[in-house]
């Protein structure tokens, strides 16, 4: 390969590149709305206190995001990722009818 069509590829490979992360950074993930169909299909709410405990009866005082299974940031974020909700932020406070003790 000469050196001219090394650097075209080279030149290509970069631009390539850029236009793969560009893609990435504009998915970036968005905070949860609990009024969102996939949320509110599991009775997600932003603050596990508030939880319809009438509508929801296997919730109990204590379970929140930051302690499910499901909840793959660390313990300490405000907001995190959730296996469940992709290319979606929840909150740490935050519980949902799938709720699983880690």
């Amino acid at each position: 390969m000469s050196k001219t069509n090394r650097r075209t590829f080279m030149m290509q490979v970069v631009a390539a590149t850029g236009a793969t992360l560009a893609t990435a950074t504009s998915q970036a993930k968005t905070r949860i709305d609990e009024s969102a169909a996939e949320a509110a299909a599991v009775g997600y709410k932003l603050d596990a206190t508030k939880v319809d405990t009438k509508r929801f009866p296997k919730y109990k005082a204590g379970e929140k995001c930051a302690n499910c299974m499901a909840w793959l940031s660390k313990p300490t974020d405000a907001w995190g990722e959730c296996s469940l909700f992709d290319n979606k932020f929840v909150a740490a406070p935050g519980w949902c009818s799938s709720y699983l003790k880690g």
